[in-house]
Parts: structure tokens; C-alpha cells; sequence
């Protein structure tokens, strides 16, 4: 009895031992791949920006460490700056959107809120993949194919928007104060931990950034770049050159460059037939049914 104990003993061992083998283990995770490997490719690369398009409606808890199920991507903060702006009022205690704070201006102007934090964290989120993408496309090991020149468009496209974002919601406008002096955000070109930045730059430090970025966006884009796929809403997802025209629009807009803003705008609608009123209203009640 204590030989056949032994034997199974020794069985057990040998089996532990040998399922323990390099051979046999998975060493990497099933659900993620390394940096290196997601900056491998360009193919790769899309798959980086997929996730950025995701964490523009996904609740952030999905995503984010810390996120928060009320606060879901821009299906939250594009609303909330209308009430914040005054453009949309609620008279009731409750709501289904939980911005009394913020319509009151008490949640937003506290430093340690959780709508300060979030869209701080989301849009560094932004900017430190986009800066993954941008800084191992300026190595020049990969080549500048169609499929490449369309992911570093949309990169620096989405670096543009997230610093645009950023000095709109934590600094004053760039027509309001003085763009030369006023504190801005940190600029963060990293895309390693620990993710350290200087201090806060000037608001037009920022402006700028975001003009040199957009404009490098479109550099690419109208360079040969693979076009937007058409068909599905996940295919017109992909930003483009018309989106970049149109978020530097909006840069051009607020720091007063009334011309460039105007002619931007004007590129960004040109592939665009204007709506009808029945189609306006059509689609202004599926947008706000949504929410």
C-alpha cells in the first residue's frame, strides 16, 4: 500500500512538473498584447485607435481604472457643456443625467469632483496613445504606406481634439483673458510610464499645439492616405480629413483667426449635402432620445 502511495505520489509530481514547462505555459495574457507588439504594425496601430474611438461613448469603468458608469464618454460632457453654458435647463431635483451640481457650477469647480477628474484622466488617456502612435511613426522604421499616413492622421487628429478639450474646460478662453500668461494644461509628449509632464504651459502654447498637430494631421490625410470606409457607422467612425478641417474650425474659432476658422469650416461640410428640415428634426430626436 505505501509502494502503490509512492507511485502515485511520484505520478502527480512528475505531471505537476511537467505541465509547469515552458513549453506547456502560456506566458502571455489572452485578453492584451505588449506595447512593442501593438506598435508593431500599422494594423496594429488601428487597433489603438479603435479604443480611442470606443472611449468616446463607452462608460469609462469599462476601460478607464476608476471610471464612473455616469459619466459615459462624449454622450455625457457634450450635453453637460450645454447646461454648463446655460444652453439646456432643468427645473426638477432628478434627472436621469445627475448634472444639478454641475448646472449650479459646484461640481465642476471643485478640484478633487469626479467630472474634474474624469475628463482630465480621458483626455491624457487621449493623448498618451496618440503619442504612442506619433512617436514610433517619427522613428521612421515603419514605412509611410496609404494604410500608415491614414493612422498617424487620425492620431494627431485625436491629439489636436483632446488638448483643444482640455484648455476649453481648464483654462480661460483664449478671447477672455490673456493667452500669452493665463496657466494652460501640462503638454505631455510621453507615452511611457510614469507619464510625467512640466508644469502647466501657457494657454497659447496649447493653441498652438493643437494648430501644429492639426495641421499635421492633414499633411497626412491629403497626402495619400487611405480614405474613411463608407457604409456602417463603425467604418465612419474613422476620422478623416473633413473631421480634422472641422476641429480646426474650432481652434481657429477661439483664438479669433476668423478667416482660417471660416475656411476650415468650409472644407470640413464640403463632401456634405445640407440637411432638410425633416431630416434635421429626425435626427435631432434619435440624438437626444439616446442620451
Amino acid at each position: 500500500m505505501l509502494r502503490k502511495t509512492h507511485s502515485l505520489l511520484l505520478v502527480i509530481f512528475m505531471i505537476a512538473l511537467t505541465s509547469c514547462s515552458k513549453d506547456f505555459l502560456e506566458t502571455k495574457p489572452t485578453d492584451a498584447i505588449s506595447s512593442a507588439d501593438a506598435l508593431a504594425t500599422p494594423a496594429n496601430m488601428g487597433l489603438i485607435i479603435q479604443g480611442l474611438h470606443r472611449g468616446l461613448y463607452s462608460q469609462t469603468q469599462t476601460f478607464l481604472p476608476g471610471g464612473n458608469t455616469a459619466r459615459a464618454g462624449e454622450h455625457y460632457w457634450v450635453p453637460l457643456g450645454d447646461n454648463i453654458a446655460g444652453g439646456v435647463l432643468h427645473s426638477a431635483p432628478a434627472n436621469n443625467l445627475n448634472w444639478q451640481d454641475e448646472t449650479r457650477w459646484i461640481s465642476h469647480t471643485q478640484e478633487t469632483s469626479l467630472t474634474s477628474e474624469l475628463l482630465w484622466y480621458h483626455r491624457y488617456n487621449i493623448i498618451a496613445s496618440a503619442n504612442a502612435i506619433i512617436n514610433k511613426g517619427l522613428e521612421g522604421e515603419i514605412p509611410l504606406d496609404a494604410k500608415f499616413k491614414e493612422i498617424m492622421g487620425q492620431a494627431y487628429t485625436y491629439r489636436a481634439y483632446a488638448y483643444l478639450s482640455l484648455v476649453q474646460h481648464y483654462a480661460k478662453g483664449y478671447l477672455i483673458g490673456n493667452p500669452s500668461s493665463d496657466p494652460g494644461v501640462p503638454l505631455l509628449f510621453s507615452s511611457d510610464a510614469p507619464f510625467e509632464s512640466g508644469p502647466r504651459v501657457t494657454v497659447r502654447e496649447i493653441y498652438d499645439q493643437c494648430m501644429s498637430d492639426i495641421n499635421e494631421a492633414l499633411s497626412y490625410f491629403n497626402d495619400g492616405a487611405s480614405p474613411r470606409p463608407a457604409g456602417s457607422a463603425a467604418a465612419k467612425s474613422e476620422l478623416n480629413a473633413d473631421v480634422a478641417y472641422g476641429i480646426k474650425a474650432r481652434i481657429a474659432l477661439n483664438s479669433g483667426q476668423w478667416r482660417i476658422a471660416a475656411d476650415a469650416a468650409k472644407l470640413a461640410r464640403a463632401n456634405y449635402s445640407l440637411m432638410g428640415e425633416a431630416d434635421y428634426k429626425k435626427a435631432l430626436t434619435l440624438h437626444y432620445c439616446q442620451r
